[in-house]
């Protein structure tokens, strides 16, 4: 018993570095990380932005994003930037992005400008936490995505917070959407 034990002590450290994601996708100079959610039924397959590494340290080892980042609508896996890929691995499955996971973002302080997807439906806290060099947002949902309050913790609330128009009243009574200061409709 004692011997299993310490077997489990030993691989337990494994256990939790373990990735957090099903696939990367590069996009623009960044490689973004995303974890399935489902794969059909009424709404299709769905993905949500993930982390490369473990919750306790997303980014350690990994390339944070930087500049520009443009979440897509739909994603389909890129094996090529997949370090564990299997090569036999043919998924060309088109994934519609719903949400950004707790802590995706968290200390990616080189961000400058956000694009959030037209099917973002939700994200998490802590998600962009930390991301202090953002500029502005752009969110092209016409429905302001569910959003924990801490999502945007450290960003400046006075950034612009761009919206699709006939949207701004929604975002400025929605909950978290409506500490921004300067919300405008393109």
């Amino acid at each position: 018993m004692k011997k299993l034990f310490a077997i489990l002590l030993t691989l337990l450290p494994l256990v939790v570095a373990a990735q957090d994601y099903d696939f990367a996708k590069k996009i623009g100079g960044n490689t973004l990380y995303f974890s399935i959610l489902t794969t059909g039924g009424k709404n299709g397959p769905t993905v949500e932005v993930s982390f490369p590494n473990s919750e306790e340290n997303p980014w350690k080892g990994y390339s944070k994003p930087r500049g520009q980042v443009s979440i897509p609508d739909v994603v389909t896996p890129d094996r090529s930037t997949d370090k564990d890929a299997d090569p036999e691995d043919d998924d060309t499955t088109a994934y519609t992005v719903v949400s950004v996971r707790y802590n995706a973002f968290q200390g990616c302080d080189r961000i400058t400008r956000l694009t959030l997807p037209s099917t973002i439906k939700k994200i998490e806290e802590y998600a962009f936490d930390g991301c202090k060099r953002i500029e502005y947002i752009v969110c092209q949902a016409q429905e302001p995505p569910r959003l924990d309050e801490s999502a945007f913790d450290k960003v400046d609330i006075n950034i612009p917070l761009r919206v699709p128009t006939g949207t701004y009243e929604k975002y400025k009574e929605a909950t978290g959407w409506r500490v921004f200061t300067e919300i405008i409709e393109y």
